[in-house]
């Protein structure tokens, strides 16, 4: 074999693969929520926002909330739509009208003028429809005195501006209307991971460089209806789902809940991809974000481990149930640290982990769970499954 053969082998096997969209390793905002994300005039939602940066393990971070008056004929005259203008930090304690801080912090609160639709008629079909309130996030890789003076935030957006200080900005929307039946967010329902459904609050195990398929449910799309110079008019929202990880890969980085394609996740540690090693720990999270395409998007947290199959078997042998509130699960026995979960009806104990300090596992008793006695099941790190005779009693 000549080396010129060899040499385009390499190129098309030996290559290193890029790194996927989907891999969260710097600052980053992967959503902005509102609760609820359509309102009245002057009705608050409560905003939140996924914001990661690996980066920085420990590194503090803070939230600028930027809120804009919607336009309410429609034409796309709010200050916020000069993004260009809006996206420059210096100007940010010198706002146009229409344009505030909302507030410091992972979560703030929107809310319109009350009076916002006076200026147009009583029949005006932006009223049923809608106008769109943006929200911008500025997320900055710094801890901020949330009781900073103007001249103190003008410092510091100079820093911004100048990049001497790492941020993200990431723009969402809120649509203000006075139809009575308002959009709601999507919400998930459930994962089944290579056809078994994934415990709730439960943590995906994986082979290292395991594929698994991900099929995601949540609830149904909605059906709202639109006002059109020819009449009013049914339409469906359709729900879209993305995937993001600490390590590993997908298939898919968006795809369609009413679609028939599932993603694949290949989890660190596969052979053929050198550049997704399995994590120190051997622990990562996968993150869901849900959207409608009409501003309505929630975000789930999914755990990880990649399994270690020269781990012991553990052998659970007895569980101490609560009896009175607040009060721990805890689950005693050999090799306890294999334990990645325990489960009861069909529910990972809430804030499962083994504690060295107590050799046990302890957990949170899930919420609603009836008065009654439940079997517990295990997940353990070597990728198995384990039923028992032990048994949950919830007074």
């Amino acid at each position: 074999m000549t080396r010129r053969v060899l040499f385009l082998l390499c190129l098309a096997g030996c290559s290193p693969q890029l790194k996927p969209e989907t891999l969260v390793d710097a600052l980053r905002v992967l959503a902005i929520t509102a609760e609820p994300p359509e309102v009245a005039p002057g009705q608050s939602a409560a905003l939140n926002v996924l914001q990661l940066d690996p980066s920085r393990p420990g590194g503090k971070t803070t939230v600028i909330w930027v809120g804009c008056e919607p336009d309410p004929f429609g034409l796309g005259r709010s200050a916020c739509n000069d993004t260009s203008a809006l996206l420059q930090p210096t100007s940010f304690t010198t706002f146009p009208e229409g344009v505030r801080i909302l507030g410091i912090g992972n979560k703030a609160n929107y809310a319109s003028a009350s009076t916002l639709f006076a200026p147009i008629g009583a029949d005006d079909p932006n009223r049923f429809n809608g106008v769109v309130g943006p929200v911008l996030a500025v997320v900055i890789a710094e801890e901020i005195d949330p009781t900073s003076t103007n001249e103190e935030l003008r410092d510091l957006f100079h820093r911004i501006e100048t990049q001497e200080v790492q941020s993200v900005f990431a723009l969402s929307r809120i649509t203000v209307s006075e139809k009575p039946s308002k959009n709601q967010n999507p919400h998930l329902t459930g994962l089944v991971v290579d056809g078994t459904p994934l415990p709730q609050n439960g943590t995906l195990t994986a082979e290292p460089g395991a594929s698994l398929t991900l099929h995601v449910t949540a609830g149904d799309a909605e059906t709202y209806p639109v006002k059109l110079p020819e009449g009013e008019e049914q339409r469906t929202e359709q729900l879209v789902g993305a995937w993001y990880s600490s390590a590993g890969r997908f298939s898919l980085e968006r795809f369609d809940l009413a679609g028939e394609e599932d993603t694949v996740f290949t989890a660190p540690g596969a052979a053929d991809i050198p550049e997704d090693p399995v994590p120190s720990r051997r622990q990562g999270t996968l993150w869901l974000v849900l959207r409608d395409g009409r501003g309505g998007q929630s975000f789930s947290t999914v755990p990880f481990f990649v399994c270690d199959d020269s781990l012991p078997e553990p052998k659970p042998a007895s569980v101490m149930s609560p009896t009175s509130e607040g009060e721990l699960v805890r689950v005693r026995g050999a090799n306890m640290a294999s334990v990645v979960d325990v489960t009861v009806n069909g529910v990972a104990l809430p804030r499962g982990a083994y504690s060295p300090v107590a050799d046990a596992f302890l957990g949170e008793v899930p919420a609603g769970l009836a008065p009654g006695r439940y079997k517990l099941g295990f997940v353990t790190k070597k990728c198995t499954t384990l039923e028992s005779e032990l048994e949950l009693v919830v007074p």
